[in-house]
């Protein structure tokens, strides 16, 4: 459900059932007014949605990469040269001088000693939660795309019905020919069923 900002009206799918706020209205009833603010608002949504989306998978790539450096955490490598990040572009020359423990940062500036495997074991954890989470917010991003179609699909119908309306009013004024006449009843009866078609979402 979607409240459109300053009213506490709602917007939802069918599957809202008897959930739907007291004083929601279908979602072709609504004014073009009130579609803009809900479009407005789902704009925001799925745009806060990705960009957390983006900041997962990115942390989801950091972790599987510190899990494959660990791998090389073995005793045949202890003493052999290798290179250092000093950063995510930038690697100096050093070598491998312990390959049981390793220093881990575990957030919000904690760094905890583990061994090797206990490293693994958390790396693996973290990459988990991470993707699950992620693929929770693909979900929800998919829900407000389609909830996204649905009211600029009913914005393009409104608007397309108050053009039929001002052609025939038009047409009223003006004396029209009878295949005239018949081109502008068929636009309008088209757009009121398309709009009659439209109430699978409410606001």
């Amino acid at each position: 459900l979607f409240e459109l900002p300053g009213e506490g009206a709602a917007m939802g799918g069918e599957e809202a059932g008897g959930d739907v706020p007291d004083g929601a209205i279908p979602l072709t009833q609504a004014s073009i007014q009130q579609l803009n603010m809900v479009k407005q608002q789902l704009e925001q949504e799925m745009k806060s949605l990705m960009q957390n989306q983006e900041a997962l998978r990115e942390a989801e790539g950091r972790f599987k990469a510190s899990q494959e450096t660990l791998g090389s955490l073995i005793p045949e490598n202890e003493g052999k040269p290798m290179l250092m990040p000093v950063t995510s572009s930038l690697y100096i020359d050093a070598k491998m001088k312990c390959t049981s423990k390793v220093t881990v940062d575990v957030g919000t500036g904690y760094y905890i000693e583990m061994s090797v495997d206990r490293a693994k074991n958390f790396c693996s954890r973290r990459t988990q939660m991470l993707a699950d989470n992620a693929a929770k917010v693909e979900k929800m991003l998919k829900e407000k795309r389609k909830n996204y179609e649905m009211v600029t699909q009913t914005m393009q119908q409104k608007y397309a019905a108050m053009q039929a309306q001002m052609e025939a009013q038009k047409a009223a004024a003006e004396p029209l020919h009878p295949m005239e006449w018949r081109h502008v009843l068929a636009r309008a009866l088209s757009a009121l069923a398309k709009g009659c078609c439209m109430g699978s979402m409410t606001v």
